[in-house]
């Protein structure tokens, strides 16, 4: 009698629940256990998200999404203490969470997996019951919501009206599946929620257990007409798709209803069945999809199979298409540029030396760099955003000045900065490293030789033999004695 519309989508395998150790009861206060067993057909929320939808990943319902850290714990809604006064510790808005806060999402109006049921002429039908646990029972009551349900308030006890009471039961083996029947009367049709009450014996232990269940009742006499399959061919994302229908016997729509395409689900297949899923949800006069051997028509991922099916009569239909407005891109604004150099305000003889633009503005366009550099300076790249160079030797101190102009589409503009080069500090006379006399005064680019002594920033050093010899006469900013990156690779100071 009951068959879900989304069954056959791949199961998932629940998380144990650890037991607990020890039940501790509060007054008047609703206490949560280690539980064990949910309505499985037609499937609770909790449970149709873990078997029938991905809440971990990408979820077709958005009610999956929200509840995805319980998902795993499908078995355990349930509080302890509870004999026969559900009313006293399950409030108004958290029926379907067994009264526990932390379970809340499961009472808001979200989008969760839909059953369609259809009793038989005398309006009975069979749910399943799947009990994980050993338990005796007082009795499982099964309730249908009347008219006045309002999803965005919750369910409330004054919204139910029972269709089926078990009455008490013997223990079942661990994993039974427990029929139960029920009796829905006639004008309760189309989308309602299934709340179902599983009182445990007390004598076994005082526990209840709670489940909401989505359904849609059909009536007993349905027959949908087949009336046309869904055309159309891939579309773009943000594009509005809207199924219009129409009665045949009288002009005007009966009922529209539009999804809007989202990236990835361009193809005429992929709108199609979210196109078909959202008629299915909230229609009350079609579905759309395949018909199904058990008489459900269930959405389907093809350009080819989503049928129309019109509700004891065939009906009318179109798809408009609403094309997304292109969005103009603002213009883009480039102001002028703003110069800003920085780097060391002074160096030593022999230093290697750079100077930054990077923290120059560029007013929204692109720059281009040209650094101006001082004589007696020799620098490379000047038309990059840094400039290096090795400070040369000199006999005084000796301030440059650097320019760099920075310019855009816009304009352009500079900045400078001045670097002082400290002269060259001589050895003073007296013994130096067992000679006598000062030794000569390094020179960048000189040639030098194993064993040659040099002074340099006030000090002597001596070059290494083979192999480090050739390194005392190449570059500077590396090999300068004392003052390059790595000068104790080719000189050894002399102390």
């Amino acid at each position: 009698m009951i068959s879900s519309q989304l069954r056959g989508a791949a199961g998932k395998l629940a998380l144990p629940v650890a037991a607990l150790t020890q039940a501790v009861l509060m007054a008047m206060a609703p206490t949560s256990v280690s539980a064990h067993g949910s309505m499985i057909d037609p499937p609770s929320r909790e449970y149709g998200c873990n078997t029938l939808d991905t809440p971990w990943n990408n979820p077709k319902h958005s009610g999956c999404g929200e509840i995805t850290p319980i998902v795993g714990s499908w078995m355990s809604n349930a509080i302890l203490g509870v004999k026969d006064n559900h009313k006293d510790l399950i409030p108004d808005g958290l029926l379907c969470a067994g009264g526990k806060e932390s379970w809340k999402e499961l009472d808001a109006n979200h989008e969760w997996p839909t059953t369609v049921v259809t009793p038989d002429a005398n309006g009975r039908a069979t749910f399943k019951y799947k009990q994980t646990a050993s338990h005796v029972t007082t009795y499982f009551r099964t309730y249908i919501s009347k008219d006045s349900y309002d999803p965005a308030r919750g369910l409330r006890w004054d919204d139910l009206e029972l269709i089926g009471d078990s009455g008490a039961l013997p223990r079942p083996e661990m994993g039974a599946i427990t029929p139960l029947d029920v009796k829905i009367p006639a004008h309760f049709t189309g989308k309602r929620v299934i709340y179902s009450v599983w009182q445990r014996d007390p004598n076994d232990n005082a526990e209840g257990f709670y489940s909401c269940s989505n359904v849609e009742v059909m009536p007993a006499n349905v027959q949908w007409q087949a009336s046309g399959a869904l055309q159309g061919g891939q579309v773009q994302s943000g594009t509005e798709m809207t199924l219009r229908l129409f009665d045949l016997k009288r002009t005007g729509d009966l009922e529209s209803h539009s999804i809007v395409v989202k990236a990835g689900e361009e193809k005429a297949a992929q709108w199609m069945f979210s196109l078909a899923k959202e008629v299915n949800n909230k229609s009350s006069v079609v579905k759309v999809g395949k018909m199904q051997s058990n008489g459900q028509v269930v959405p389907q991922q093809s350009d080819t199979e989503n049928q129309v099916y019109g509700l004891n009569k065939k009906v009318g239909f179109a798809i408009d298409q609403k094309t997304p407005e292109p969005v103009t891109p603002p213009p883009v604004t480039v102001n002028p540029p703003k110069a800003d150099l920085t780097g060391p305000a002074s160096a030593e003889a022999g230093d290697a030396v750079s100077l930054s633009a990077k923290g120059s503005s560029n007013g929204g366009g692109k720059l281009k760099y040209q650094w101006t550099v001082p004589a007696g300076i020799t620098a490379s790249a000047l038309n990059q955003v840094e400039l290096g160079f090795t400070a040369p030797v000199l006999a005084q101190d000796k301030t440059y000045l650097f320019t760099v102009k920075v310019t855009n589409e816009k304009g352009s503009s500079s900045a400078s900065h001045s670097v002082l080069v400290k002269k060259q500090e001589q050895p003073g006379g007296g013994n130096e490293g067992g000679e006598s006399g000062a030794h000569p005064a390094y020179k960048p680019g000189a040639s030098y030789e194993a064993g040659d002594k040099v002074s340099n920033v006030g000090k002597t050093f001596e070059c290494k033999p083979w192999p480090y010899t050739g390194w005392c006469s190449q570059s500077p900013m590396y090999y300068a004695p004392g003052t390059g990156l790595a000068w104790d690779q080719a000189w050894t100071e002399i102390k």
